[in-house]
């Protein structure tokens, strides 16, 4: 065989090729493109809201390494930061809430505890938290085993969530809040989350426990007499007047400030004659005028004051939420420092908690910048965090919330959230709104009205659709004990989704008209009383107002599944927020209503931020398309909510 260099032929030809091939690849891998180093974000020709009552126009913001490296309005070069295009847009710190729950009663043990704090909550900060901007966080009461164990979760980056500030257990009486309310037949949370005290050597020893494990703040419940725990009343036990100025005056002493629970006029007067840091809700059982001699008492004295208006919303008595909202303007203008808090319990409700507590603020009459300042820079200094939180600012930390809308000019327009970051960490893009191939509906000749009965007789609601072929027109009355209780119209488009909606209900003083233009839903009228104008953006989204009425157009399209939008008009904490449901098709079913049968295709829908609490569903006639009857999720197979009483 012949040979190179005493080499075979075959294999030095082999050799060569190989060669070869190293070289080719080599030359391609050290000629490729090199892929530009991000790090940090420049938002481009942005519109700040600074956190101060101030704004600035036309921006360049660098953010890099956690921080707000530096803001111009001249061009900022950087070789290194991915570029976000800020025209148009609103650029304003993140929402911080100093007064929140994050587990509550639903936890009677330390696994269930665990299961929680490692398999849901992270979900809720990513889902229900961060996307709306809330991005420092004060839990105001929370079992020791859980909070400690979060936060240093938190603060290693094993969860993603907003920078959390605690107060772990909170002092209180034998028999006082939360012990006897939240903990009345939980021994565990009682035992996690209440410092019961009768003694100044349980005061002290109780203090010492919580400096150990590096809370925050103090807190103790200061309110006795009748307690509405939901739906049961109960009588609770108030902390000794004595023990109360221990608290706050060896907690100082501890380096450690103290903020009450409280409700009553005098007891708030006490507190601040014992040099309380901060007062949580408020006076709820008096209007208070402007000459009162305990608004000058509160100034004198300095305290910071969190008035939680959403959680009044829900008390038994209404004057609560009238005096809450009363003194909070009344306090603002006399220059008592205020902070937001909610008293949103994370555990269930999302992040347009705090949104509808901004809104409140302006309802009480705050501009929707005075309210924005009360939940950004008062509250970092209300947390002792104002050398780096609360403003946009060259040196603070980069948690911000990039806007479509500006906030100050409509408090509304807080919802138009484009992204979130978290410490310099973009945590949340909006997602696109989906849309769906839906084709044009008619509903069956013949049939003009639809009837419908509540599965306990209360109730009836009548849909009227002989308008809907010529002029895209539905109309809906609802009856409520035989007598009209509210009308709604809806315009709508051959698909079934809306364009314009009108609804009015007499009895409550709501009256509302919505139409959509362009990529975006306008609001206006009157909610309970109380004027509205809100902004929801929807883009190419379905908006089925009339929800189950819109879905036979769903059933007749090649869709498995989709998402829709409608605005909350109810009593629960959806109303007046455009919520996003999932409607899915979910097989077929017969029915039987009044001796008649009916072949159904059931559908099943969630509201997609609560689907894991609430699913409805419908069944619909496959023969004419038409609504038979509703339900819910509930004991046994489903509770029922309406059933077709009869069609014309």
């Amino acid at each position: 065989m012949p040979t190179v260099f005493g080499i075979p032929l075959i294999a030095f030809i082999q050799m060569i090729i190989g060669a070869s091939v190293v070289v080719f690849l080599l030359t391609k891998y050290l000629l490729r493109p090199k892929k530009k180093k991000t790090d940090g974000y420049l938002i481009k020709n942005v519109h700040v809201i600074v956190g101060d009552g101030s704004e600035q126009f036309a921006q360049n913001v660098l953010v890099k390494n956690g921080r707000i490296e530096k803001i111009s309005g001249d061009m900022i070069e950087s070789k290194t930061a991915a570029v976000i295009d800020g025209s148009g847009c609103t650029l304003m710190p993140g929402l911080i809430d100093c007064h929140v729950h994050i587990q509550g009663i639903n936890f009677r043990s330390k696994a269930e505890s665990d299961a929680f704090l490692q398999g849901t909550l992270p979900t809720i900060f990513k889902e229900q938290i961060l996307p709306y901007g809330v991005t420092t966080i004060k839990d105001m009461c929370a079992p020791r085993h859980f909070i400690y164990k979060l936060r240093d979760e938190l603060r290693k980056g094993k969860i993603v969530g907003p920078e959390l500030f605690c107060v772990g257990p909170n002092f209180t009486a034998p028999g006082g809040h939360p012990a006897a309310t939240l903990g009345g037949d939980n021994p565990w949370y009682r035992k996690e989350a209440s410092i019961e005290v009768t003694t100044s050597e349980q005061v002290s020893a109780g203090i010492r426990e919580l400096k150990a494990e590096g809370v925050d703040f103090l807190k103790f419940t200061y309110q006795g007499g009748d307690y509405w725990y939901f739906d049961k009343k109960l009588q609770i036990n108030r902390i000794d007047k004595a023990l109360m100025e221990q608290i706050i005056r060896e907690g100082r002493e501890n380096g450690l400030e103290t903020t009450a629970h409280v409700f009553y006029k005098e007891d708030v007067r006490e507190l601040l004659e014992a040099g309380i840091y901060g007062i949580e809700h408020g006076i709820l059982d008096e209007a208070l005028s402007p000459d009162d001699d305990i608004i000058r008492l509160w100034k004198e004295s300095g305290a910071r004051y969190v008035p939680t208006v959403n959680a009044m919303t829900y008390e038994k008595d209404p004057n609560r939420l009238k005096n809450n909202m009363h003194n909070l303007k009344l306090l603002y203008d006399a220059g008592i420092p205020i902070a937001m808090g909610t008293d949103n319990m994370l555990e269930m409700m999302g992040g347009e908690v705090e949104h509808r507590e901004l809104q409140y603020y302006v309802e009480a009459g705050l501009t929707p910048m005075q309210a924005i300042v009360l939940a950004t820079k008062n509250a970092a200094e209300h947390l002792g965090a104002a050398n780096r939180k609360g403003q946009v600012r060259e040196g603070m930390d980069a948690d911000l919330i990039l806007l479509e809308r500006n906030p100050a000019e409509n408090i509304s327009n807080i919802a138009s959230i484009s992204k979130v970051f978290l410490r310099g960490t973009l945590v949340y893009t909006q997602k696109a709104i989906s849309s769906y191939d839906i084709p044009d509906y008619a509903f069956p000749e013949g049939i003009s009205v639809l009837r419908y009965r509540s599965a306990d007789g209360s109730a009836t609601r009548t849909f009227d659709i002989s308008g809907c072929a010529e002029r895209g027109e539905i109309t809906q009355t609802v009856a409520r004990g035989g007598n009209k209780w509210s009308e709604e119209t809806f315009v709508v488009e051959p698909n079934l989704s809306c364009t314009a909606w009108r609804y009015v209900r007499p009895s409550d003083g709501t009256d509302l008209s919505a139409e959509k233009d362009g990529d975006y839903i306008k609001l206006k009228g009157t909610f309970k009383g109380k004027a509205q104008e809100k902004t929801y953006k929807i883009g190419d989204g379905l908006w089925y107002q009339e929800m189950e009425l819109a879905m036979p157009a769903f059933i007749a399209s090649e869709e498995k599944q989709i998402v829709f939008y409608s605005i909350g008009t109810g009593d629960n904490r959806g109303a007046m927020n455009l919520g996003e449901f999932a409607a899915e098709k979910a097989g077929e079913e017969t029915v039987e209503i009044n001796g008649r049968t009916y072949d159904c295709v059931k559908l099943s829908y969630v509201l997609t931020v609560f689907a894991w609490a609430w699913t409805g569903f419908c069944w619909y006639d496959k023969k004419t398309g038409q609504l038979v009857q509703t339900g819910e999720k509930g004991k046994g197979p489903f509770k029922l909510d309406y059933q077709l009483a009869e069609s014309e």
